[in-house]
């Protein structure tokens, strides 16, 4: 029986969507949904395919938007020599796309020894929406502010972590335990992670019983939060044997059950309701921190969603992580993952155009690229593009069931908006060299609760992360990044010429509320900018190639969830944030691990689960 055709029976299907309902883990990347683009670390096993296409990109991104890639790195030791010229070539395993739930299933799948596995990726660098690149005279920049935890700890239920601990590589962490808000009650609010800290804010900004709201709402919700920390979504695969998987954490299974019940995928609204949870702070809080979860407020987000963050987010003790070297090192890692192993690689500047399928066996049979070329799989295909951008690799006429299935997927979602970014450099003299209390690496901006946080340009999200590892920005200097969180309307920029003057004007004027942001805590940044860059949504949709510039799909916890890895085609998957769990580093990680799982053997399934420790 091929295990990647078969349907789980009855038992199964109820684990797999009991499994569906607890898997969650987005919030610590929250604050780091985008990035625009440079540089890999890796091994000799990544292969940069297509120099006349290189520079054909370098030249165009030097047009863009003052996004000037040309700056980094590119054509060092990372990138080990140009494409043989061979226009067949056969694998085990093809991953379209070295974003990190393809990396994260091309290095879980290559951990076993097993399998030749080839990932190719459209650009120069690996790292899909999570890679840095280089401007000026080293500043080095991430679309995201990379708010990250559960990644230091040995111990951790974060699906990023497992996957480090299967595929045994993982970036030096540092640690600390501090961001801040400018909030429309008040300056700079600091906000230290944990339980007793949080109590601190409400004083500042809650209502006279916010404090006990807040512990009613916490003594509902921890037991279930608890209970999810027990279950990774390590063990889930889409198969008949997600049984033997999901059987190995039967105890913490039931305890989600009995300690969720009926309301596992409620709106986390309707817990707030039944625990009387009134006080307006409180409630604007939650619909902010639900926003920057997945794009939701508080009425469509899935209450297992918000459990899991709030238990985790608010217990004693913990803390953030930043991986030393920016989040490029986390990529790197991955990146490593596959190429130590023999026969498995990452193709660089390799775009796929289309799918192929065996007329004789009616499975996925491999891909064609761009330039013609034919890469064969015996395994299976996985695709980490986005859901719109997938189907455009499907033609009809070979695999209709397929382009079927995945034009009904579209239907059911909406895309989350996009993107307004400012990348700054600046002169470092007078301020901070480390992040404190006063002056937090990370911060947000919010103007108004009235419009809501899902208004655009009303939420800014501000990183300094030069303050917390200095080999971001050169000496004496910082690294700024600011962002609205998927709230500006692509829509609005749909139609204009990139070369334009009225591109140009409407830039600028957007950006304003970003620089806003960074005034908060640096008044004077305007003057003290060494390097500036504005990112649109034209920005986004064209170096990150999102569909449309999202951030990727939504879909109300009424509506059910996201759709899982395997498709109707035989040996094709997919992975990334438009399957399940979702958007985030870590719900994309799961996502890649979970296609993986499906790929090898239930044996090989359990051998990468005894590598994790929760």
């Amino acid at each position: 029986m091929n295990h990647l055709r078969s349907k789980p029976n009855t038992k199964a299907f109820v684990v797999i969507i009991v499994a569906f309902f607890i898997s969650v883990e987005n919030f610590y990347d929250c604050f780091s949904p985008v990035q625009v683009h440079h540089q890999s670390g890796s091994s000799s096993r990544v292969r940069d395919v297509g120099f006349v296409q290189k520079l054909t990109i370098a030249s165009s991104i030097n047009n863009e938007d003052g996004y000037d890639i040309g700056s980094s790195s590119r054509g060092s030791t990372n990138n080990s020599g140009n494409d043989s010229g061979d226009e067949y070539y056969e694998t085990d395993v093809v991953v379209i796309g070295s974003g990190i739930g393809g990396l994260s299933a091309a290095a879980c799948i290559a951990s076993t020894g097993n399998y030749r596995v080839t990932v190719c990726e459209s650009h120069d660098t690996a790292g899909g929406a999570a890679h840095e690149w280089q401007a000026g005279k080293g500043f080095r920049f991430e679309s995201g502010p990379s708010l990250y935890a559960g990644l230091s700890p040995d111990r951790s239920p974060n699906p990023l972590k497992h996957v480090f601990q299967i595929i045994g590589e993982e970036p030096e962490w540092i640690t600390y335990d501090l961001w801040g808000t400018y909030l429309p009650e008040g300056s700079l609010i600091a906000d230290a992670v944990g339980a007793d800290e949080f109590f601190k804010k409400l004083d500042v900004c809650g209502g006279p019983d916010a404090k006990e709201q807040w512990q009613r709402l916490m003594e509902r919700i921890r037991p279930l939060g608890d209970a999810i920390f027990g279950l990774p979504p390590s063990a889930i695969r889409r198969d008949g044997f997600v049984g033997l998987t999901m059987g190995r954490y039967a105890p913490a299974l039931a305890d989600v059950i009995i300690k969720g019940g009926s309301s596992l995928q409620d709106p986390f609204s309707k817990i707030l309701d039944e625990e009387h949870i009134t006080d307006p702070f409180i409630r604007n809080w939650l619909d902010l921190i639900c926003f920057l979860l997945q794009g939701a407020t508080t009425k469509d987000a899935p209450t297992t969603l918000m459990a899991y963050m709030l238990s985790d987010f608010y217990r004693p003790n913990v803390v953030l992580d930043f991986p030393k070297g920016g989040t490029q090192s986390i990529v790197s890692a991955l990146t490593r993952g596959v190429t130590k192993h023999k026969d498995c690689e990452l193709r660089l500047n390799t775009h796929i155009k289309k799918i192929l399928v065996d007329k004789d066996t009616g499975r996925a049979a491999g891909v064609e690229t761009a330039d013609g070329k034919i890469i064969k799989a015996t395994k299976a295909v996985i695709s980490n593009a986005d859901l719109w951008s997938t189907r455009k690799m499907v033609d009809a006429a070979t695999a209709p069931a397929l382009a079927s299935e995945l034009d009904d997927r579209i239907k059911r979602l909406e895309r989350c908006d996009s993107f307004l970014h400012l990348h700054v450099g600046i002169d470092a003299k007078g301020l901070p060299a480390t992040a404190s209390a006063s002056f937090p690496a990370q911060w947000a901006s919010l103007e108004s609760w009235e419009r809501g946080v899902e208004a655009p340009r009303n939420l800014v999200l501000v990183s300094m992360v030069s303050l917390l590892d200095p080999s971001m920005a050169p000496d004496g200097c910082h690294a700024i990044h600011a962002y609205v969180p998927a709230t500006e309307p692509y829509q609005d920029w749909a139609d204009l010429d990139r070369n334009s003057a009225e591109y140009r004007a409407k830039k600028n004027e957007a950006a304003e509320v970003l620089w806003r942001a960074i005034e908060q805590q640096i008044p004077d940044v305007r003057q003290r900018a060494k390097v500036t860059l504005i990112g649109t949504p034209l920005t986004h949709e064209r170096f990150l190639r999102r569909d449309g510039g999202t951030y990727g799909p939504f879909l109300k916890a009424t509506d059910g969830m996201l759709s899982g890895q395997t498709t109707c085609l035989d040996g094709f998957l997919c992975c990334g944030d438009s399957t399940f769990p979702g958007i985030g580093m870590p719900a994309a990680a799961a996502s890649g691990n979970i296609a993986a799982n499906t790929v090898v053997s239930p044996i090989e399934h359990w051998k990468m689960l005894d590598k994790i420790k929760m």
